[in-house]
């Protein structure tokens, strides 16, 4: 008989807010409506823990990416009080926690999230801590295979997200009130963390062509990283204050996307793209580069049809072009927005993901031969050894 209700762990080391905390977030507030049993594992200076105890949430937190052998103790702990079922692992580092924190529990499961199309760079973890790896599109699953992860272990589970339920007119005018902007101002919004592979270099660089072109407009920047120096320096040189604002972390950024008469991402790697999706969700107008798993995105699986505006090459001229013509009043670009609405509402659905983590959750809990214990497990964690022989030689309670 299958445990219909699950006792799973949800574990993350991130310290700020992506894509990857969203995912998570909105999969164990889905699990949790299901009744199942969760415990939280994450930093205790993230976004993300203060979310959980906002909320009342069982959390163990967790300092550093590296924890102390007390700090593996203390989860270990947690883990066995709550009678964890299932690890689900959303990045590298809580993968090892989990490995290291429950070392010799061979009955419990272990689930990896792989978020990003980044290169693998050692299979091993993947193919020997976890019994299951869950790509967040095919894109990322071929990415895993080709770095050696054993293919049978795959499955893909897209993000999802609540549709947001927002007014763009209200939006509208609040954004141009906090910028001092005319509300007739073409306004383009992008999001996401200030890291290179963002791509937020080649959108000044876009700015920089539009303005020879088009009198007013006004791009934002919804995010935080350590691009920013580059990304102020090079707005200087083109003298783009008025027109590029970077706005920092922001707690709602879908009421800027609303907002925008287009959202551009111009990343140069990506797993899937949640904010991309929502900004489909919302109906505006989507310029981003075809990479990763935002081919999946941009276009339908079934017809082909084309869901956005498909950015090829480098060129930011090129890139200037597409904004130009993405808020253009035309019904080509309606029937795009339209098209583009319709396939994220039902594709990526926060239900629908929850749903298929807990198919396969059940599955991998109805009597599965458990995976064998990997010696490279040692290997992988040798920063930690003075850990593994206090984690081997701790009691277990109550561990199911």
């Amino acid at each position: 008989m299958l445990p219909l209700k699950m006792k799973l762990a949800l574990m993350s080391s991130q310290i700020s807010w992506g894509g990857g905390e969203q995912f998570l977030w909105s999969l164990g507030n889905g699990l949790i409506e299901h009744g199942h049993s969760i415990l939280w594992v994450c930093d205790e200076t993230s976004p993300l823990h203060h979310r959980i105890l906002n909320a009342g949430f069982h959390c163990c937190g967790v300092t550093g990416r590296i924890p102390t052998p007390q700090a593996l103790l203390r989860m270990r702990t947690h883990l066995s009080k709550h009678g964890t079922q299932l690890i689900h692992a959303n990045d590298s580092h809580s993968l090892m926690w989990g490995s290291l924190a429950m070392i010799g529990k061979l009955g419990i499961k272990r689930v990896g999230v792989k978020h990003t199309a980044f290169p693998i760079r050692s299979a091993v973890r993947y193919n020997w801590m976890l019994d299951a790896v869950v790509c967040v599109s095919n894109a990322v699953r071929e990415v895993c295979i080709q770095g050696g992860v054993a293919e049978r272990k795959t499955y893909v589970i897209h993000g999802g997200l609540e549709p947001p339920q927002l007014e763009r007119w209200v939006e509208r005018f609040w954004a141009c009130e906090h910028l001092g902007i005319d509300h007739r101002t073409p306004l383009f919004c992008a999001v996401g963390s200030l890291i290179p592979c963002k791509g937020y270099e080649r959108l000044v660089e876009a700015a920089h062509h539009l303005r020879w072109h088009m009198p007013e407009f006004c791009v934002v920047i919804c995010g935080e990283g350590k691009s920013r120096p580059e990304l102020e320096q090079l707005i200087r040189k083109y003298d783009l204050q008025k027109q590029v604002r970077l706005l920092g972390f922001q707690e709602r950024p879908e009421r800027w996307i609303c907002a925008a008469d287009a959202f551009v991402h111009p990343s140069l790697s990506e797993g899937l793209s949640l904010v991309t999706i929502q900004a489909q969700m919302i109906g505006t107008p989507v310029i981003a580069t075809e990479v990763g798993g935002l081919k999946e995105v941009l276009y339908s699986p079934e017809t082909g049809e084309i869901l956005g505006w498909p950015i090829h090459g480098n060129d930011p001229a090129t890139l200037a072009d597409l904004m130009k013509l993405s808020i253009e009043n035309t019904p080509q670009r309606h029937a795009v927005v339209r098209a583009a609405k319709k396939s994220a509402m039902e594709r990526f659905v926060v239900e629908q993901m929850v749903d298929r983590f807990e198919s396969l959750y059940l599955q991998m809990l109805s009597g599965r031969k458990p995976a064998q214990t990997a010696p490279h497990i040692e290997k992988e964690a040798s920063k930690m050894k003075p850990a593994l022989q206090c984690i081997k030689n701790a009691p277990l309670r109550n561990s199911g």
